[in-house]
């Protein structure tokens, strides 16, 4: 092979770069000055025998909500106080998530103080449409799509009086709670509602007084909590509370007076309805987002806090200790627990 590294030994023979052959030779390779094996030339790319790096990451969580799975997995390592929204659509229930959220941006709270959260792009993503950065002239919170499911947002919240509570708040579509409505088969599927410490039904007080929509939602909203009672959807010793929304549209009506004690003729018969039953249902009124009279202002939104986060959970997620365990490794759960007597 020549030191200008060709593909021929003859010095003269440009076969490289004409691909013809000096002494005239056809084909080429039957020169025998013709070296191919020998050539410096670049032969090109040839497979790497060697096994690809492997790509090391961390997984980060997205800060979105949470889903049903991931709550499963989170109540057994945290106490948790988890409260559920039921309310068709346009009743409130975003309204009320984001405006908890909000409260807690601004600082303290009803006695608690926000220590993290799991959800925050959750909740700010909720939040974004009722602030003035978003452009809009009135505020206003996103739908939730049936297609979504149900999700959870996650707040952890530290007492004044010491300790520390998770709350998580879950949220569906109002048009998921007409379908459990109107066909009872549907409830199976909002196993979510086994998991509530605290059951909120949300009353929608305009439609309540309006005269197109009274008679129909009326019949309704009690129809929907006796399907999901009577059909198992909750677990024993739930709390069960309604929620009476939108107040700032009847508080601006002329006959507001009126409106509001019609309003409170209805809790009471729901009350004393459900009372009559052996079950309990507490009646409050809230007003998150005063959009149609500033005015008002917010209603009900400290006392909620407190009662939402008043009753310790009563499920630990530490394991039953086993009665008189034949087996010393069987003991550790008394340690862990503080139960033996010895420790």
């Amino acid at each position: 092979m020549t030191e200008n590294g060709l593909l021929c030994r003859h010095e003269t023979c440009e076969v490289a770069t004409t691909g013809k052959c000096a002494q005239g030779y056809d084909p080429v390779d039957s020169c025998s000055e013709y070296d191919p094996d020998q050539s410096q030339l670049d032969p090109g790319n040839e497979p790497s025998e060697e096994a690809p790096a492997e790509e090391t990451y961390t997984r980060i969580r997205s800060s979105e909500t949470l889903s049903e799975e991931d709550i499963w997995s989170f109540r057994k390592i945290h106490r948790t106080m988890t409260v559920s929204l039921i309310g068709e659509f346009k009743t409130g229930k975003t309204t009320l998530i984001s405006g908890i959220y909000a409260l807690f941006c601004k600082g303290p709270f009803a006695g608690f103080s926000f220590r993290g959260s799991r959800t925050l792009m959750g909740f700010a993503r909720r939040h974004f449409l009722a602030l003035e950065s978003s452009g809009r002239d009135v505020p206003t919170t996103p739908r939730t799509s049936m297609a979504d499911g149900v999700s959870f947002f996650h707040l952890d919240l530290a007492s004044r009086q010491g300790g520390a509570t998770h709350l998580l708040i879950s949220d569906r579509s109002g048009e998921a709670f007409q379908s459990a409505r109107v066909n009872t088969a549907v409830i199976a599927e909002l196993r979510d509602l086994k998991l509530s410490d605290r059951v909120c039904f949300l009353l929608d007080a305009e439609r309540l007084v309006q005269p197109e929509t009274r008679a129909g939602y009326r019949r309704e909203f009690k129809q929907t909590i006796w399907a999901l009672v009577q059909n198992g959807a909750f677990r024993e010793n739930v709390a069960l509370e309604v929620l009476s929304t939108k107040i700032d549209k009847i508080s601006r009506l002329e006959n507001s007076a009126d409106l509001f004690a019609e309003l409170e003729e209805y809790e009471t018969a729901l009350v004393q309805e459900f009372s009559s039953e052996g079950i309990e249902v507490e009646t409050f009124r809230i007003c998150v987002l005063p959009r149609a009279n500033y005015e008002l202002g917010q209603v009900g939104m400290e006392e909620l806090i407190r009662r939402w986060l008043s009753v310790r959970p009563t499920e630990s997620p530490n394991p039953l200790p086993s009665a008189a365990p034949a087996r010393s490794i069987d003991r550790l759960v008394e340690l862990w627990t503080g139960d033996h007597a010895d420790a």
